[in-house]
């Protein structure tokens, strides 16, 4: 049984690793689009450390799917 959990703790450990890589490149991206789209607000958004909480995970959805409509009509 201990194997089983010993599996369990690697494969929770190695998928929270790849989220926290993901949000992070996800901010770095944000930070990306900013300057491309030339907003300053999108720009400092990505800075505002309370705010990773919601650019990481959508930084990292451009990253992977392309920018959502609504965020190039906001900040475009």
């Amino acid at each position: 049984m201990s194997k089983l959990s010993d599996l369990f703790s690697g494969v929770a450990g190695t998928l929270m690793f790849v989220l926290i890589l993901l949000v992070a490149l996800g901010d770095l991206y944000w930070l990306w689009m900013s300057i491309q789209l030339g907003s300053f607000a999108m720009f400092v958004a990505g800075l505002f450390p309370p705010l990773i909480i919601i650019t990481g995970p959508v930084g990292a959805w451009s990253l992977l799917f392309g920018a959502p409509d609504w965020l190039v009509k906001l900040f475009g």
